[in-house]
C-alpha cells in the first residue's frame, strides 16, 4: 500500500504496525477456528469463517488507516466514537 500511496519510507507501516498485527492474528483465528469446529454445526462453518475473516478484513483496514494493529486501538477508538456520540446528543 504505501508504493500505491507513494511514500516516502515504504517500510515504515511495516516496521510499526507488523509484529502487532501478527500477534493479534495468533489470538483471533485459533480462537475462530477452535469455536468454528466445536460450537458451528457443519452446513454453517464456511458462512461462519467468511464472516469472521470480514472481521478480520475491517480490523486490517482500520490498522492500516489508523490503527497500531492492536484490539486495544479499535477498542480505544470505539469508545472516543460512543463518547463523542454522547456530547453531540440534545439534553432532554
Amino acid at each position: 500500500m504505501s508504493i500505491l500511496q507513494k511514500k516516502e519510507d515504504k517500510f515504515l507501516d511495516l516496521r510499526q504496525k507488523f509484529w502487532n498485527t501478527y500477534k493479534t492474528g495468533l489470538l483471533y483465528w485459533p480462537f475462530v477456528q477452535l469455536t468454528n469446529f466445536s460450537f458451528v454445526p457443519i452446513y454453517f462453518r464456511t458462512a461462519y469463517t467468511g464472516l469472521c475473516g470480514f472481521v478480520w478484513a475491517t480490523f486490517l483496514c482500520y490498522s492500516q488507516q489508523s490503527g497500531d494493529g492492536t484490539v486495544s486501538s479499535v477498542f480505544a477508538w470505539l469508545k472516543k466514537k460512543e463518547a463523542i456520540e454522547v456530547e453531540r446528543s440534545p439534553e432532554k
